[in-house]
């Protein structure tokens, strides 16, 4: 399922959005050029060209991932605590066993599972993958 395919990866787009604005900082061309006496034959080389290109990319690269974790913290958002702590804890940590994450926010694995379900439901609808009549109630 995508809903829960994009929970899993938040805590890999955050760490990716830190990376990539390292990256987009460190990317600026010379101050100054570099002449040589020798003939370069037809070879033509923009350095400058060069590092817009990978600073667009990176940059786009940039805004795809900052999209994709407002999206989640807003639908983290309109959860309660609880809510949010069951996501947390089952979607964004290492240790991630069902059965171990009902035990933390204190509930039955039956209880665990349906709450559970019901939160990936609601994060798919708001993400816009499924219409609300679609879900199962």
């Amino acid at each position: 399922m995508q809903t829960i395919r994009r929970l899993n990866q938040y805590p890999e787009d955050k760490k990716r959005l830190c990376i990539l604005t390292a990256q987009l900082e460190r990317e600026q061309p010379k101050l100054t050029a570099g002449y040589s006496l020798t003939p370069g034959g037809d070879k033509i080389s923009d350095q400058t060209g060069g590092i817009a290109a990978k600073r667009w990319e990176t940059s786009q690269e940039i805004k795809e991932c900052t999209l994709r974790i407002e999206e989640i913290d807003i639908i983290l958002a309109g959860f309660e605590e609880d809510e949010k702590k069951l996501i947390e804890l089952r979607y964004f940590s290492k240790h991630n066993y069902d059965w171990w994450v009902a035990e933390q926010v204190n509930l039955s694995l039956r209880t665990y599972y349906r709450v559970r379900d019901e939160l990936v439901a609601e994060a798919a609808v708001l993400l816009g993958l499924y219409r609300r009549d679609q879900v199962r109630a």
